[in-house]
């Protein structure tokens, strides 16, 4: 099981922009960076080789609270949740986590805020070992 946490302000991908000619863009200039460090920090407890079969990804994406938030308890505010793991996803192939994030079998991901820590706490594991864990739980 690989398990860190990664700093910033977690920043979707996959919203572009046209610019003519076949030209695109992310959208979100916050994407950029907020990936780059994803990839720094994964790399960091990337296996020797990285994984190559079925894997579970479990994250939770710290949100800063607003003064006045629209919804008290949950961020329901952009990014999409499913654009959020879009990111982590290439983020973890980039990285030597994982050989293609299409490795990714399941997905646990939720949007929570935090009144000081913005990140995401992001652990990956081969899918035969999270099977077993639920197993022995029973």
């Amino acid at each position: 099981m690989i398990k860190f946490f990664v700093d910033g302000t977690p920043a979707g991908q996959g919203s572009k922009t046209f610019y003519g000619k076949g030209r695109m863009a992310e959208s979100s200039k916050k994407l950029k960076p907020w990936r780059d460090e994803v990839t720094r920090v994964a790399k960091l407890h990337a296996p020797d080789t990285p994984l190559d079969e079925p894997v579970k990804v479990t994250v939770t994406f710290w949100i800063l609270r607003p003064a006045r938030p629209k919804f008290k308890d949950y961020p329901a505010t952009p990014f999409d949740l499913d654009k959020l793991q879009r990111g982590v996803g290439d983020a973890l192939q980039q990285a030597g986590v994982l050989k293609d994030d299409s490795r990714i079998v399941t997905w646990n991901a939720k949007k929570r805020f935090t009144d000081d820590a913005p990140g995401a706490s992001i652990t990956v594991e081969p899918l035969w070992d999270a099977l077993r864990a639920s197993l022995s739980d029973e």
